[in-house]
């Protein structure tokens, strides 16, 4: 049985589009309460009504990234799975990770390999959902904790611990998923990526500090993002 009969069936069509359903009426139901909300507080219909435009075309131009990911994804996964995966918790960066490991651990090469399975793919759809959820369940019971610790670190030592370990955490973050490709030089396309996306990020900052045009610096990095693929399809028609 060919395992894309399963990524592409009925059966898993319909538990998606249940789950993507349910998270989408939670966030109406957030939407109305935050309108409520708002009018409680005393804020005008005309203040929430521009915060709702703003955070929604906000929102576009970051979720590019992940629309070309889903639409990579399907090509292998089917086209279903990778739409509930990026449209619920999932990531750009970790789907692919979480995927190509997976398949790894089962010998192929990827999760591109034509050897595909349907047992394998289970696997992958598996490792793909339980690998992101721990960070979900530390929320629910611990976030609230950490919040309260952190607030009162910083309220004692302005500077101390905390504010350094946070910092030492987004760093660590931002080099586990940046180093296996900038510093792969056989792949110069991620380089030439980061380093274009970078420049740009300096240069709209720059910008917006001298013509004071604060949605400049807002939106430098779904820009810089653009900029970054941009490069990386010139270069490749290029050379």
């Amino acid at each position: 049985m060919d395992y894309l009969e399963i990524a592409n069936g009925p059966i898993l069509l319909l538990l998606c589009a249940l789950t993507i359903g349910v998270v989408a009426v939670q966030a109406i139901i957030f939407v109305w309460m935050a309108w409520r909300r708002g009018q409680e507080i005393g804020l005008t219909k005309q203040v929430m009504r521009r915060t709702m435009t703003n955070s929604a075309l906000f929102s576009i131009v970051p979720s590019m990234p992940i629309i070309v990911m889903m639409l990579a994804l399907s090509q292998a996964l089917g086209r279903y799975f990778p739409w509930l995966r990026l449209s619920v918790v999932g990531s750009a960066a970790y789907e692919g990770m979480g995927a190509d490991l997976a398949a790894q651990s089962m010998g192929l090469e990827g999760f591109t390999d034509p050897d595909m399975t349907p047992k394998i793919y289970v696997v992958i759809m598996f490792v793909m959902t339980v690998g992101i959820v721990w960070g979900i369940l530390f929320n629910i019971f611990f976030m609230n904790r950490l919040d309260k610790f952190s607030k009162s670190q910083k309220e004692k030592v302005a500077g101390g611990f905390i504010t350094i370990f946070s910092s030492a955490l987004f760093v660590a973050l931002l080099v586990t998923l940046s180093v296996p490709y900038v510093a792969n030089v056989q792949n110069i396309q991620a380089i030439i990526a980061f380093v274009s996306s970078g420049v740009a990020v300096m240069i709209l900052n720059k910008v917006a500090e001298v013509t004071k045009w604060r949605l400049l610096s807002d939106f430098s990095l779904p820009i810089a993002l653009i900029v970054g693929m941009a490069t990386v399809i010139l270069y490749v028609q290029v050379v």
